[in-house]
């Protein structure tokens, strides 16, 4: 409702929302605004140059970023914002694809107590070995060609990493121990997450909007959560992933068929209270 454009981006320890750095002193006054209290801490920002078109032919599409104010007033309400989201992508023909065939899981570099990481690994936190293996898996995943995958570093928390369940295996070791003189074998696994908690992305194709588009991220979660709650059922948990092209929404696998009838009701103006 600022007319800030963010980047979102669900981790296994963490939400991170990313903001352009001139907006910083705008963010941290829209969300005092509402409540919110900031800590202080070490300052980390990075600046890409974004693939999306950076054309702007609507102030209602994507309100401007800078101290002027839009020639469009801005959303009264998160309703509002919410059906403008909407507005926008039927206007553009943007429509979410799934490919149920990708299966994914939110997981976690495993953190060691101690000092063993440095900075200068991409891992803070964990041991040399451990940091060794995450490499090596990730390697393997990349060489299969994955239809999906996302890593998040950071210089706070241990990796987070989503990828596909089928490549879970590549971060598996050998754990041999001796007992007798019987060698007994068991498969442990450098990362940390519950492997059985499936999500399935509905990804929207975000090439032709303008890269400072605001009110995509909050329109779809709060829309696509509120869609799916009655009298009987609670709402879909979701999480979300900003990348320079898309957005993507990812969901439990059993609650897919709900999210996609929430996002069919929203194509077609169906737009829940």
């Amino acid at each position: 409702m600022a007319g800030i454009s963010i980047f979102f981006i669900t981790t296994y320890f963490s939400d991170y929302i990313l903001v352009p750095l001139r907006c910083r002193g705008q963010v941290i006054s829209a969300l005092e605004e509402r409540g919110f209290g900031f800590e202080k801490n070490a300052e980390a920002y990075i600046n890409h140059s974004h693939q999306r078109n950076t054309s702007t032919n609507s102030s209602i599409d994507s309100p401007t970023m800078t101290s002027n104010p839009p020639s469009t007033p801005p959303p009264a309400t998160v309703s509002e914002l919410q059906t403008r989201t909407f507005a926008t992508l039927r206007k553009r023909n943007i429509e979410p694809t799934v490919n149920e065939s990708i299966r994914l899981v939110q997981c976690s570099a495993a953190k060691v107590t101690g000092t063993n990481g440095s900075l200068g690994n991409s891992v803070r936190g964990t041991s040399g070995a451990t940091d060794d293996r995450l490499h090596i898996g990730l390697v393997r995943c990349l060489i299969s060609r994955p239809s999906f995958l996302s890593i998040t570093l950071t210089d706070t928390e241990p990796a987070s990493i989503l990828l596909e369940e089928r490549l879970l295996f590549n971060f598996d070791r050998h754990n041999a121990r001796s007992s007798g003189s019987h060698i007994n074998g068991s498969m442990e696994s450098v990362l940390l997450g519950n492997k059985e908690d499936v999500l399935v992305p509905i990804i929207l194709d975000l090439r032709d909007l303008p890269t400072e588009s605001t009110g995509i991220v909050c329109g779809i979660a709060g829309r696509l959560v509120g869609g799916t709650r009655d009298a009987f059922r609670e709402n879909v948990e979701m999480s979300y992933l900003s990348t320079a092209k898309a957005g993507t929404v990812m969901v439990p696998e059993g609650d897919l068929d709900r999210a996609m009838e929430a996002f069919r009701g929203m194509k077609n103006g169906m737009l829940p209270d």
